[in-house]
């Protein structure tokens, strides 16, 4: 494990987005299942705030991401 949990997310992830089967769909289920899980933890109160700051979060990281021209995203490691 590294000191940046982006990079240690995508590492336990690529051997599933090297498959030529990758199934998109499901890894994505399977990342907001952990969403899901992490939100969980928060106060019921807060919930709400950790919900809509993880969308907003979601759409800027696919704008940023999407702008570096080639359409491809942004290299994973930092």
């Amino acid at each position: 494990m590294s000191d940046c949990l982006h990079c240690d997310i995508h590492d336990l992830m690529e051997s599933h987005l090297q498959n030529e089967e990758t199934n998109l769909a499901e890894i994505a289920a399977k990342v907001t299942e952990v969403l899901a899980d992490l939100i969980l933890l928060a106060p019921p109160d807060d919930r709400g705030t950790l919900i809509a700051d993880v969308l907003v979060n979601l759409g800027e990281f696919v704008l940023q991401k999407a702008e570096n021209g080639t359409g491809e995203p942004n290299p994973r490691r930092h």
